[in-house]
């Protein structure tokens, strides 16, 4: 969300509420929620106003669902609350509070996350923020007994014609700003759970929060016997030019190993691969690039071993897969408002292996 700069003195709790309502003459809704999502702003009854927001019917459910993810970054408490409470099937509402039960509920709201998506006329797209959902609480508390994610189809290893890429530890200052942001999507994150390094993909710096019990033998091993959130990825949002979470790191036993992924905040998978013990007590762990429109190719190593945690890897600067881009249907076709033509291809056409 791109922040505003809005006087102090536009910003009276009532002008907001009627702008929330769109019914402020002086503000719209966008604007207040740009203020209201701001943690860094000191404003006096924000929450209470966040909340009664969120159970307002004669508000547009995606102020209300805008409203439920803005307290949860500035009172995550009151979220899951707010979010538990949730009754009706405004999509915009349902996909916000399905999100945050996965990022801050506990186990026990896996049957009110299926009761969200268990109405009739439910989407596709709330039952997938559903089953992500159930996904997430499953990883952060180490839920076993869980379905096996779905093979993925991947990309090839980029070869000798990728970039490389290599980690390397982050300055405590500069930790710091990255633990702050990745906390304001998971509030427990510190210097003392996790550790910052950093990773340049082309132009973009990318920063890897990952726990610290990877880095030690005895306490990988009891983290990975279940499903775990190994860390995050945290990048800057070119819309607002803050750090955010952006990718996050899921491990999961399975009948053939152990699976991998590394997804958005959404669920949609972006890298997936696998993990197995290496020499010395050490772990190893390769990942792919899902197939998906717009993708480079890629691949990601990580090694831990008794000198510490290394990531480094490959990748193509050109997409392996075309992107696609929306085309409006012909008047009165009943079909969706807009289908997906593949953009003409820019780099190297895919391989066999690829397919």
């Amino acid at each position: 969300m791109l922040y505003l700069d809005i006087p102090a003195a536009q910003l009276q709790r009532d002008t907001m509420a009627a702008a929330l309502r769109g019914a402020a003459a002086t503000m719209t809704a966008e604007e207040v929620m740009s203020v209201l999502s701001n943690a860094a702003v000191d404003l006096p009854g924000r929450d209470d106003l966040l909340e009664e927001t969120v159970a307002s019917y004669d508000v547009a459910d995606a102020v209300r669902g805008a409203a439920l993810g803005a307290l949860a970054r500035t009172a995550p408490a009151r979220a899951v609350t707010a979010a538990r409470n949730v009754r009706d099937t405004g999509e915009q509402v349902v996909l916000a509070a399905l999100t945050v039960l996965g990022r801050l509920g506990e186990p026990s709201d896996m049957e009110t996350v299926a009761g969200l998506a268990g109405a009739p006329e439910t989407s596709r797209v709330v039952v997938a923020r559903a089953d992500f959902a159930r996904t997430l609480l499953a990883h952060r508390f180490g839920l076993r007994g869980q379905d096996e994610p779905a093979p993925l189809a991947l990309l090839s290893d980029p070869g000798p014609t990728g970039y490389t890429f290599v980690s390397r530890q982050t300055g405590a200052t500069h930790a710091s700003l990255v633990l702050a942001a990745a906390r304001d999507w998971v509030p427990e994150i510190s210097a003392e759970t996790h550790v910052v390094l950093d990773i340049t993909c082309g132009e973009q710096p990318t920063h890897l929060v990952l726990r610290r019990d990877l880095l030690d033998a005895q306490s990988h091993n009891h983290l990975l016997s279940a499903p775990a959130v190994l860390g995050y990825g945290v990048s800057t949002n070119s819309e607002n030019g803050t750090l955010g979470v952006a990718l996050l790191f899921l491990y999961q036993p399975a009948a053939n190993g152990v699976v991998l992924r590394a997804t958005r905040t959404t669920g949609e998978p972006v890298y997936a691969g696998t993990m197995e013990q290496a020499a010395d007590s050490g772990l190893s762990a390769d990942l792919y690039a899902v197939r998906r429109p717009g993708a480079p190719a890629c691949r990601i190593r990580g090694l831990v071993s008794g000198t510490g945690l290394e990531v480094f890897g490959r990748s193509t600067r050109t997409a392996a897969v075309p992107k696609r881009v929306p085309e409006r249907r012909p008047e009165g076709d009943p079909s969706d408002d807009f289908v997906q033509r593949p953009e003409p291809h820019q780099g190297k056409p895919p391989s066999a292996e690829d397919t």
